[in-house]
């Protein structure tokens, strides 16, 4: 996908979160342990609206307490019904400064110097992972993500995240395939010989390799080596 894509998919699900209603607020998140909805949204608000601006704004080679040293965090982040108040503030900035930067311009990234087009991808793909968690947990039929849409969070979860969750995690899980139904292409996650396969739709597929529901997937071969790579977000980002 483009990066103009991701631009417009993160503006689609930063309006969703935009139009929840006050009352959902205080609903319980499952898929993020301890959180309820205005948890999950002053976190967008303040971990991305906030602070993806400034990582992009970085210069390729800087260190990574760097990218964010001078984000202005307030001494006290919004909560309850004024997290949606801090969501449109820091969200709209950010998608301002989204639509005005080239997506080709150099900076740092998560996974070391690349371009700004990775911060665009980043906000589809993290507004799109809680805007799953907020509508199960408020029981709302959200559409499927199109294939296009899922295929492309599949490839980053394999080629960025989980990854990154590993490093940071110290673990070495054996090697796996990740196949979705709705791609031609497979996935391979860690090195040497393949041990397991995870496949599925690829919302299901997407959903077990963040560690959320795995209803819609099968698991072939070493299960265990499956599990593992299936439990890293947790152990890594506190299943953020």
């Amino acid at each position: 996908m483009s990066p103009a894509q991701h631009l417009d998919w993160f503006r689609e699900n930063t309006e969703w979160f935009a139009g929840l209603p006050a009352a959902s607020l205080e609903v319980d998140v499952p898929a993020c342990a301890g959180w309820t909805v205005a948890d999950v949204v002053t976190h967008l608000a303040y971990g991305l609206g906030l602070a993806y601006p400034y990582g992009m704004s970085s210069t390729p080679d800087c260190a990574a307490a760097d990218a964010f040293a001078d984000v202005p965090w307030p001494a006290e982040q919004a909560t309850g019904p004024e997290s949606l108040a801090a969501f449109d503030r820091h969200m709209g900035d950010c998608l301002d400064q989204f639509s005005r930067t080239d997506p080709t311009t150099p900076c740092w990234t998560y996974a070391g110097p690349g371009t700004a087009a990775f911060w665009f991808r980043r906000a589809a793909i993290e507004t799109t992972l809680h805007r799953m968690d907020v509508a199960e947990a408020l029981g709302r039929d959200d559409p499927a993500l199109a294939d296009e849409r899922a295929n492309d969070a599949i490839a980053d979860s394999v080629e960025f995240a989980l990854p990154l969750a590993a490093e940071w995690s110290k673990a070495t899980p054996a090697a796996i395939t990740v196949r979705a139904t709705s791609d031609t292409r497979s996935h391979t996650l860690g090195v040497g010989e393949v041990t397991a396969e995870i496949s599925g739709d690829g919302t299901a597929l997407l959903s077990a390799l963040w560690g959320r529901s795995r209803a819609g997937i099968t698991v072939s071969g070493d299960q265990a080596a499956a599990d593992a790579w299936m439990t890293l977000v947790e152990q890594a980002f506190a299943g953020r």
